[in-house]
């Protein structure tokens, strides 16, 4: 019997959520091009400011890697997920006068501050391989999702045609190829109780996933007095 690898249990693990995502309205509007523009642009405003402290949290477990192998592949995932998604971002927010950088742009959602708040305080407390399992579902899940869409959008009019080729293109398939080995290999490596404590963030960070998308759909917003 062949042996599982601990992201492809992990993934498992999470097969409820991932369906969940799929039947998400915003995922479905998405797919079928009807989510509505003000959404769309709400969300990557809100996944800006998501990628400018993943990138920290990429960068810290890069510098407390051990392997220098290890540490490089991170920093570059660190790297190529700012340059790639930054470019997505302005090429849909710009020509609507929108600029992530802007001081006075709409601040993360509570969501959006919860989830790269629980990935940094992991990359910097928990133990490595707890902290890179708990980036992994933002790597899987996109993949998955882009697919997905993929699969059933394939007019090259599509209103989310750069979204859709971000995230199946075969390049971004290979970098979450590599970082998953390298989670095998610390899961390989780590005893019981520590491998339960990865899938515990990985499954976390795939709630997030969900919330994430689920947070731009409802326009959630930090409360008033």
């Amino acid at each position: 019997m062949p042996v599982t690898s601990f992201s492809e249990a992990a993934w498992t693990h999470v097969g409820d959520w991932y369906d969940a995502i799929l039947a998400h309205p915003f995922v479905t509007g998405l797919a079928e091009g009807t989510l509505p523009q003000e959404v769309f642009a709400r969300y990557l405003l809100d996944d800006a400011h998501y990628l400018a402290q993943y990138a920290s949290t990429l960068a810290m477990l890069s510098a407390r890697a051990g392997d220098p192998a290890l540490a490089a592949e991170l920093a570059r995932a660190a790297a190529e997920s700012v340059e790639a998604e930054r470019l997505l971002h302005q090429g849909f927010l710009g020509p609507l006068g929108i600029d992530p950088d802007a001081p006075d742009v709409a601040e993360p959602t509570p969501t959006c501050r919860a989830y790269v708040g629980t990935l940094l305080a992991d990359a910097a407390y928990a133990p490595v391989e707890v902290g890179i399992a708990g980036v992994l579902p933002c790597f899987r899940v996109y993949l998955e999702v882009g697919r997905a869409i993929a699969a059933q959008a394939d007019d090259p009019a599509h209103p989310f045609r750069t979204w859709i080729d971000t995230y199946s293109d075969p390049a971004f398939d290979a970098a979450v190829t590599r970082m998953e080995t390298w989670v095998d290999r610390l899961a390989d490596e780590a005893t019981e109780a520590r491998r339960d404590a990865m899938l515990e963030a990985y499954a976390r960070a795939t709630r997030f996933e969900w919330m994430f998308w689920d947070a731009s759909w409802r326009g959630e917003t930090w409360p008033k007095p």
